[in-house]
């Protein structure tokens, strides 16, 4: 099914995730800048005046205000497509000066882009839990970065020394997920988002993402997910149920709690054996 996934706490920033045959989408342009990947099929657009073809894995790079179109050259075409504003650009990474893009299509080398926007989508799609925003922030970042730093004049945010800053995000991420006496912590329910924790530290969220990353080795939301991993095995070592830690702890279900679970110990709570 075709849809638009509009991330309303953000300026101006949606996802497209489409399947279509034929020339749907006449002459236009966008008042943002435009990062799509061929997922299957080829595509095509005809753009400054010049005809492209775009095999599976192209990357479509796309200036605010650019005039194109877009079909299939293929039976059918699937394409996913981040649109994002200026304003949104600087918000993500940081207050740099923005370049536009240097050429309008490339190729996903290593499959980061449609590797990021299929994570994105699946994480818009299991949205109930407290971590998703925070993680498709850090997703949608990482993404940006890459993207900027290999596709136009845009440099690379550079990390510094800011170990306070991130002993105090690591701090807050343990307060929510264990108190001081070792029993899980409490946490007012609020979405947790890469802004949330920039605001800690008057920091930018893309560089907080960065020096984070770079002095604990995982992003904020990994080592949090790491955190509550580890307060679930203590819980139901204790005899609690994996649908109540499931619960307790936020996440999306059963099967989202089983794979994080399973993604960082080796197995599954239900492999989890314990003795008295």
């Amino acid at each position: 099914m075709n849809k638009i996934h509009h991330l309303a706490w953000h300026d101006g920033v949606e996802l497209l995730d489409v399947k279509f045959q034929g020339h749907p989408f006449g002459k236009h342009s966008h008042d943002s800048y435009a990062i799509g990947v061929i997922e299957q099929g080829v595509g095509g657009n005809i753009y400054r005046r010049e005809k492209q073809v775009l095999p599976p894995r192209t990357l479509s790079l796309m200036n605010p205000d650019e005039l194109h179109d877009g079909y299939s050259i293929s039976e059918s075409l699937k394409y996913q497509t981040i649109y994002i504003t200026e304003k949104s650009m600087h918000d993500f990474l940081g207050n740099r000066i923005i370049h536009g893009f240097l050429e309008y299509t490339a190729f996903d080398v290593d499959g980061l882009v449609a590797s990021s926007l299929r994570e994105i989508k699946m994480r818009l799609e299991k949205q109930n839990h407290v971590g998703w925003r925070l993680a498709i922030d850090s997703e949608v970042t990482r993404m940006l970065e890459a993207v900027m730093s290999r596709h136009s004049r845009t440099k690379q945010g550079r990390t510094g020394e800011e170990p306070h800053a991130v002993n105090v995000v690591k701090d807050y991420l343990n307060s929510i997920t264990t108190d001081a006496s070792g029993e899980m912590g409490r946490h007012s329910g609020e979405l947790i988002t890469l802004e949330t924790l920039a605001k800690l530290v008057d920091l930018s969220p893309n560089y907080l993402l960065n020096i984070f990353t770079e002095h604990v080795g995982v992003p904020p939301y990994m080592y949090w997910m790491a955190r509550r991993i580890g307060m679930a095995k203590r819980l139901l070592v204790r005899g609690w149920s994996i649908s109540r830690v499931t619960y307790e702890l936020g996440f999306y279900d059963q099967a989202h709690f089983s794979r994080a679970f399973k993604k960082i110990t080796g197995i599954t709570p239900r492999q989890l054996i314990w003795y008295r």
